[in-house]
């Protein structure tokens, strides 16, 4: 009986059991994530609405930054009070610039939402 042949018998004689088939790949030894679209809108991020809140706490981090820049870095020479005014004045922009920016992504977003639900 050659090599072949005597495979073949044992393999007829202890019949292995139907196993499912397998999310890994030949050569990967971890399995993968399931490739269906529900596991990817599952996992999508949902936008949050915007708010004021957050965009004022965004320019205050910015008008700090700015403010030490404006004041140690950049040498202008200005007094203190004069770069404090337009640190205040880059919050105002920055706050009314990134609630804007919020809005309309989250806008936007909710439009996207709706016309694939359709």
């Amino acid at each position: 009986m050659s090599k072949k042949e005597t495979r073949r018998a044992a393999r007829q004689a202890f019949p292995q059991a139907k196993n499912p088939p397998s999310t890994r790949s030949r050569y990967d030894t971890r399995a993968t994530r399931p490739r269906n679209s529900k596991s990817r809108t599952s996992t999508a991020r949902t936008l949050k609405p915007p708010s004021v809140k957050k965009a004022a706490i965004q320019g205050v981090i910015v008008a700090v930054l700015y403010f030490v820049f404006i004041q140690w870095i950049w040498t202008s020479g200005a007094t203190t009070g004069a770069n404090a005014l337009i640190a205040a004045l880059a919050f105002v922009l920055f706050t009314g610039v990134a609630y804007w920016v919020d809005k309309f992504k989250y806008q936007r977003n909710l439009r996207k939402s709706q016309n694939s639900s359709k």
